[in-house]
Order: structure tokens, then C-alpha cells, then sequence
């Protein structure tokens, strides 16, 4: 603490202490993002990220003498607020709320310790913690779309035919896949990570600040199009010869330092001085020789007990659930007019994984030269890592598969009877080498059928808070496409979902029976 005025040392011991326990009791939460940092070169920054905010809070030690230490009982408020949402976070197992929240919970136990005046200070150094966070797979998908469709648009400007499906773009000489790792979520992470810091430091006035921070979040985005564009050239010039090994990587990492290079260059220009501090005799430093009050020490106490209820309450909830049990299997009667078939060797199923219970099988009409129609269910409960229902790894195809890919996602609410309103089922084109598939999906929590990630995590929170468990489940029904006929396999899914839902929801909820609050 040397270098600190005599009076911070206290408060900033005590934020310190706080923040050791705070990680120490959410250790599972603090684990899992290390290892994140750890195992994903994206979010490799964020192991750097305490670090620096450190630094940062050390340069304000001269600005910190002429503000006196307080206790904040508003901070207080805010901790309790971060507490619930860590538990919202855990019972709904959305690791992301639950690591935002313990960084809330660690900024307000510093807050509580500081004092209003000073928390607003040292903001920018607490906020920027922040960013330690792994956060931003949910947007791979729209990078990836804008990615696929910038490069078509650029190929097409410079006179290639190509011609695109989904995010598959085909070349007189070749074939090329839009794919995770072309998304740009590391450049832009990078970008928006190093574009904070630099705002912070070389700017005063929050309208250079913004300006630059749009700058950081923009230009990544439209310099990875280009990136995309320019390997496709190389790769179309040469014949395929250039651009489509590991080659491929370096002229993309190359091509990303000079953009940033060019970025940060040219945002110096409008670099500014730094104000000269206004002397604040109200704020000024006063040695405090009191004896120590309890009402002082009252903060510390409240956080520890604001800490311990969230975990107490949600052990609590997990007993019930538990108590309820889980069926190892569930069976389905076949509707008539249609009977079960041997699924095709190496046919296409939705990526899910750490579920319950996984039922798989394929369904024939009666009615000659019908495709048959595959139907899927994997049922989650007492959910954790590994094991949950909504996570980025667990989707119809996921990124990394280099057989399957979509096409076309669209909403497609199906009517199942005329005294029920239509399900929020959601259709997808999908495509591989030989083949096409329509597939209907839609999920199933406490007694609802829900198309959003959002909406079913909300649901399962909701579940879990009323004692019933986060029993879910993700319904998919699907076929191929024959002869470019995709009305006909329409109507062959109608037909078999109509038919097979009713039996679907009743053994769903024979597997979540209602109990009392």
C-alpha cells in the first residue's frame, strides 16, 4: 500500500480481503473462467485484465488524497442486487450471469469500503474488470452471416460468379465455408478490449471517447469482411493453390495487426493532455484518529450475510429438485398411419449433449414414396456445466461440422389443434454434400413449448424458483428434401408433428409432475 495516503490503506485492505472471499466462496464460478482464459485463445486477455485495472487504480493514488474514505450504504443496495442476479444466474445455469455478477459483487464490496466520491474516481479502473468476463459467443452466428455476405457482395464486385448457400460460397475454382473462426469474434474482442483502455488513457472528453470506442466495435467487424474477400481472392488467383492451409491463418492475423495498427494510429492524433486536477478542499484528506465505531465496521458484516443467502437458498432449491428424482427412460406410442423404421446409416442428428434423456428414431407414412421423418428429444434436468440444455456447443449443427450447414432459419409456428394457439417451432434448411433437410424445432419447459435461448432460461429460473426443477427439453422433427421439394417435405411434417405432439407433451410432463409450492 505505500504510495497510498495513510487513510486508504484501511478501506483498500479491507476491499481486498472481500474480494479474496467473495472468490474464494464462488469458486466454481472463478475456476470455470479460468479455464475459459486458459483453453480459448479468444478470451486469453482476461487473465490480464485484474492486472491492469490494478495499474489503473494505482494512478489515481494522487487524485485518492483529496478524497477522505467513507462507507457507502447505497453500495450495500447494489451488492444485494448483484447477489440475486448470481442467483438467478445459477439456478438457471447462464454462467455468464453468474460471472458478471461476481465481478458486481466485488466492485460493491470496494464501493461499500470507499465511499461514493471515491467509487466514482476509481469507475473506470473497477468497470474495466468487467471485461475479464469470456462473453460474446451468441453473436458468432451474426458475425458469420455478415462475414458470408460482405465476401459475396466484394467477389461479386470484382466480377467472380459465385454462388452462395447459407454460408457455403462456391467458385468457378473452388469451394469455400464461412465457419467460427472466420466469425471475427477474437478480433473484435481484442478490438473492443485494447479500444477501452486507449480511450481511457489518450482522451478527456466523452465524445472522443465514444467516437473512438464505435470505431473500435466497427472497424474490426468491416476489416474482417475484407479479410474474408482477400483470402478468396488469393486463394481464387492461385488456383487453390495459396490461402487455404495455414497460410490461410497468417494472412488473416496479418492482415488484423495493420488494421489495428492503422486504428490506433490514427486515433492518436486526436489524442488529448490530461486535465489538470482542481484542487477540492471539501474532499480534503483529514488524519482520523477516532476510535473505530461499529457502525464502521457494520459493511462488512452485511456483505458476508448478503453473500451466504443466495448459496444457502440455492442449495435449497437443488434438494428439491433432486428429492423429485428423474425417470431414466421414457417411450412414445407410434400415431397411427405412420410406423417406426431403422434410421439410415449415418444419417444427420441435432449436436446435444450431457442430457438425461436422449430418444432418437425415424418414423415412415403408410402413404408410398414418402420420405420418412427422423424425430429427436433430449431431455435435461438438475442441469450444470456440461449438462444444460442452452449452451453455444449444444445446436442443430454446430459450427465446426464441416458436413452439415445451415442454409435458412426462420420462424414457423405450427398448429397442432384449433383450440390451441400454434407452437413457436422454428424451421431450418440445412445441407450437406448429397443431401437437404427441413428440420422443426422448438423447446419444452414447465409446461410451455419456447423458440428463444432467453425465453427458456427464464422459464427454468422460473421453475426452479417454484419448486418444480428445471426439467427442459428440445423437441426436433425432420426430413429430407427430395427433389427440390420442399412444400411436399413441409407437408410430411405437419402430418407426423400434428400427430405426435400430444403424445410428446404427456410424457414430457409425466417426467415434470406438479408439485405444491
Amino acid at each position: 500500500m505505500n504510495g497510498f495516503p495513510q487513510p486508504w490503506k484501511r478501506p483498500l485492505t479491507l476491499s481486498g480481503v472481500m474480494a479474496l472471499l467473495l472468490l474464494l466462496w464462488f469458486y466454481p464460478v472463478v475456476e470455470f473462467t479460468v479455464q475459459t482464459w486458459l483453453g480459448n485463445e479468444t478470451y486469453l486477455h482476461g487473465a490480464l485484465i485484474p492486472f491492469i485495472s490494478l495499474w489503473l487504480i494505482w494512478r489515481e493514488r494522487a487524485a485518492l488524497k483529496n478524497i477522505s474514505p467513507r462507507t457507502s450504504g447505497l453500495a450495500l443496495g447494489a451488492f444485494a442486487l448483484c447477489a440475486l442476479s448470481w442467483e438467478l444466474g445459477k439456478i438457471s445455469n447462464a454462467m455468464v450471469i453468474q460471472q458478471f455478477s461476481l465481478v458486481g459483487m466485488i466492485l460493491c464490496a470496494t464501493w461499500s469500503q470507499i465511499g461514493n466520491v471515491a467509487f466514482r474516481q476509481l469507475l473506470f479502473p473497477l468497470l474495466f474488470l468487467f471485461l475479464a468476463v469470456p462473453f460474446g459467443e451468441s453473436f458468432i452466428p451474426p458475425l458469420m452471416d455478415f462475414t458470408a455476405d460482405f465476401a459475396t457482395a466484394a467477389i461479386r464486385l470484382t466480377g467472380i460468379p459465385v454462388y452462395r448457400e447459407g454460408n457455403f460460397l462456391t467458385l468457378p475454382t473452388g469451394n469455400w465455408s464461412v465457419v467460427e473462426a472466420c466469425s471475427g469474434l477474437r478480433y473484435l474482442i481484442a478490438s473492443l478490449t485494447l479500444g477501452v483502455l486507449f480511450a481511457h488513457l489518450a482522451y478527456r472528453h466523452w465524445t472522443r471517447k465514444l467516437l473512438f470506442l464505435l470505431a473500435s466495435l466497427v472497424v474490426p467487424v468491416a476489416a474482417n469482411g475484407v479479410r474474408a474477400y482477400l483470402i478468396i481472392l488469393i486463394g481464387h488467383l492461385s488456383g487453390m493453390k495459396l490461402a487455404v492451409g495455414v497460410d490461410h491463418l497468417i494472412y488473416g492475423w496479418l492482415f488484423f495487426g495493420l488494421v489495428m495498427f492503422l486504428l490506433f494510429w490514427i486515433g492518436s492524433f486526436f489524442r488529448e493532455s490530461p486535465a489538470q486536477e482542481d484542487a477540492r478542499p471539501e474532499f480534503a484528506s483529514v488524519p482520523d484518529n477516532r476510535p473505530r465505531q461499529p457502525i464502521e465496521f457494520m459493511p462488512i458484516g452485511i456483505l458476508v450475510f448478503l453473500a451466504l443467502i443466495p448459496r444457502w437458498h440455492v442449495a435449497h432449491l437443488e434438494r428439491l429438485s433432486r428429492s423429485s428424482g428423474t425417470p431414466s427412460s421414457f417411450a412414445l406410442t407410434v400415431p397411427p398411419s405412420w410406423s417406426w423404421v431403422t434410421l439410415e446409416s449415418g444419417h444427420w442428428t441435432p449436436h446435444y449433449t450431457g442430457e438425461r434423456i436422449k430418444l432418437e428414431g425415424a418414423y415412415a407414412s403408410f402413404h408410398p414414396g414418402t420420405p420418412p421423418v427422423t424425430l429427436f428429444i433430449a431431455y435435461y434436468r438438475q442441469q450444470a456445466q456440461g449438462s444444460s440444455l442452452i449452451t453455444s456447443g449444444n445446436t442443430l449443427v454446430i459450427p465446426q461440422d464441416h458436413h452439415w450447414g445451415k442454409i435458412h432459419e426462420s420462424a414457423h409456428p405450427l398448429s397442432v389443434s384449433a383450440q390451441t394457439a400454434p407452437l413457436p417451432f422454428t424451421e431450418t434448411l440445412i445441407r450437406s454434400e448429397g443431401q437437404r433437410r427441413i428440420v422443426w424445432s422448438c423447446h419444452w419447459v414447465d409446461r410451455h413449448w419456447v423458440s428463444s435461448p432467453y425465453a427458456v432460461k427464464a422459464w427454468e429460473a422460473w421453475s426452479v424458483l417454484k419448486g418444480q426443477g428445471d426439467g427442459a427439453a428440445i423437441v426436433v422433427f425432420s426430413t429430407p428434401i427430395r427433389a427440390d421439394d420442399t412444400l411436399q417435405a413441409q407437408r410430411n411434417l405437419q402430418s407426423f408433428s400434428q400427430a405426435m405432439i400430444p403424445e410428446i407433451q404427456r410424457a414430457l410432463e409425466h417426467l415434470n409432475p406438479p408439485h405444491p409450492l
